[in-house]
């Protein structure tokens, strides 16, 4: 899994991306060393949560990814399952190639969750 969260953070203007658990707990960061992983996780876990809940409200179906965009970046939370994918952008990054290359990344991660 590490393999695929390096392949992201090579597209120009990813700042770092890491795997979570649904418990809010950090399972493999590659994040920038001025981002503390912990409360990555924490912050992912309840902000997918509550997006979840807005979803069911509005009758929206599944949730599968949540994009927050700051002044400067974006932060992107995509679900695998057991967990999510977190990817921090600033805003020059090419959003529809960086969302491509998440879904590409997910579909390999859940690929080797079942291989696990």
């Amino acid at each position: 899994m590490e393999e695929q969260l390096r392949n992201l953070n090579k597209i120009e203007g990813v700042k770092g991306s890491a795997i979570v658990s649904n418990e809010g707990l950090m399972v493999l960061s590659l994040l920038p060393s001025d981002v503390d992983p912990d409360a990555v996780a924490g912050m992912a876990a309840s902000n997918f949560r509550n997006s979840s809940t807005v979803a069911k409200v509005l009758n929206a179906g599944k949730t599968k990814k949540v994009i927050i965009e700051t002044d400067t970046d974006f932060i992107i939370f995509s679900t695998i399952g057991n967990g999510f994918l977190a990817v921090i952008s600033d805003k020059n990054v090419n959003l529809g190639l960086l969302k491509i290359r998440i879904e590409k990344a997910v579909r390999e991660i859940k690929a080797k969750i079942l291989e696990g």
